[in-house]
């Protein structure tokens, strides 16, 4: 049985405060390098931040539930996610899986909502790169259900929630360049327009009998691919499992506090002194479970220098990251195994090498990942 782990609660107040004191900062940054190095993840918490109520996380979790409620007509009238690494819309039950284990979850994704006006003019423009576009909600009937009498409440909700740990993200830039012996804008001069690439995800996870997990699983075994992860796990349903001392153990949820965890990106920028850890999501085959994550991102065009300037240590030296793995299913594979791509040795490490290279930028990185853990025939 996995055993809780004593990973650090850090309030962060200091990094979202713009009259902080240096030395206020300073300390945070300190519990953040501490828990970066330790484990890769950490819980943080603000009692200045609206997010951390309990009221705020309860109306994010009453939507999340509300949406995977629907009946299975209307989840299909949701738009899927495609193959192209522009992920919004609905993820259907076995629709991606980072391993050729099936994954026993439903997710939804979504990002910055863009004012009519603007969106029309980029795409009349084609001014959007790769990882922006519309998000793809529900049908309007199925909406007017979700918001419970409240016109455009259901949406508002989620985009006030991702807008706010948006907010969040932006604070830990300082603190993390801090960590790091940096100017505290250091990280930050890579995220202007961090929030419309971004984006969130909302997950239903199904029990499953199986405890083995040879077969089936709520979320594979992997590192995070990009820079920062922000999740919010308002289940008390144990689920979340990190790899560490050569064992899985528990991450449970804490209240009025997101998990943070490193990305592969992050980690290798900084030559593995930041970890991006391995974690998993499994189920107790009983229960359901909720949880909703952020991946944010630094600009599309980001094509950020080493961090660090010291020996590649641990994760780094031995490449035990999922952003160097390939990811595709063997079918898509097969298909591709004569492509131009894989003719010019286009494969996940030499990718990544050109991405730290600055030989590419980092959102034309991304999309090549979120293309391979695509999965066709994904069923309702």
């Amino acid at each position: 049985m996995a055993a809780p782990l004593a990973i650090p609660t850090i309030d962060i107040t200091a990094l979202l405060n713009n009259s902080s004191a240096t030395t206020e900062k300073q300390h945070v940054a300190v519990e953040l390098l501490n828990a970066f190095t330790t484990y890769g993840v950490f819980y943080i918490t603000s009692p200045s931040h609206p997010l951390f109520t309990t009221q705020n996380t309860n109306k994010v979790l009453d939507a999340s539930k509300r949406l995977f409620d629907l009946d299975t007509a209307q989840k299909a009238q949701i738009p899927k996610i495609q193959p192209g690494g522009f992920t919004r819309g609905y993820v259907p039950i076995g629709g991606e899986s980072g391993s050729a284990t099936k994954e026993l979850k439903e997710g939804f994704s979504y990002g910055y909502e863009w004012p009519a006006e603007e969106l029309k003019a980029k795409q009349a423009n084609d001014s959007l790169n790769g990882l922006q576009g519309p998000n793809a909600w529900p049908v309007q009937a199925s909406l007017d259900q979700l918001d419970q009498g409240h016109k455009d409440a259901f949406k508002s909700t989620l985009q006030e929630f991702y807008l706010h740990v948006c907010d969040i993200a932006k604070g830990l830039l300082k603190g993390i360049s801090l960590a790091l012996a940096l100017p505290e804008d250091e990280l930050s001069k890579y995220c202007t327009t961090s929030e419309t690439i971004s984006f969130m995800r909302l997950f239903h996870y199904l029990p499953y009998a199986d405890q083995g997990h040879t077969a089936q699983i709520g979320s594979s075994a992997h590192t995070d691919w990009g820079f920062l992860t922000l999740i919010l796990s308002p289940s008390k349903t144990v689920g979340l499992q990190l790899f560490h001392d050569n064992q899985w153990q528990d991450v449970p949820s804490h209240d009025n506090s997101l998990v943070i965890n490193g990305g592969d990106y992050l980690s290798l920028l900084t030559g593995g002194k930041l970890i991006s850890p391995l974690h998993r999501v499994v189920s107790n085959g009983q229960e359901e479970r909720y949880s909703m994550c952020c991946f944010y991102y630094p600009d599309y065009h980001a094509k950020i220098p080493l961090l660090v300037q010291e020996e590649v240590r641990g994760q780094a030296a031995s490449g035990n990251y999922s952003l160097l793995r390939d990811q595709r299913d063997e079918d898509a594979k097969h298909d591709d195994a004569t492509s131009a791509a894989a003719k010019d040795g286009q494969d996940a490490r030499s990718v990544a090498t050109k991405l730290l290279n600055g030989d590419i930028n980092f959102g034309d990185y991304i999309i090549s990942k979120w293309t391979q853990v695509y999965r066709k025939g994904g069923a309702y």
